[in-house]
């Protein structure tokens, strides 16, 4: 199933993020991944920026530290 290309709120979504891209169901979100900076909403992973904290991708990791 191909992903939209927008947010629920009509902002585009990068186009490095992946099809497995997703608003999330449960505890894991970008913003409480480990590789997502919140000041900047920037995924190290696809280095893409402007993602929202509330979707996930399949390469979600759990944050060891405190921010």
């Amino acid at each position: 199933m191909k992903r939209s290309n927008f947010y629920s709120n009509g902002e585009m979504i990068d186009f490095r993020l992946p099809q497995d891209f997703r608003k999330s169901q449960g505890r894991e979100a970008c913003g409480n991944c480990g590789m997502y900076s919140n000041r900047r909403s920037f995924c190290n992973i696809y280095k893409a920026f402007h993602v929202k904290d509330v979707y996930v991708c399949n390469q979600w990791r759990e944050r060891h530290f405190q921010r």
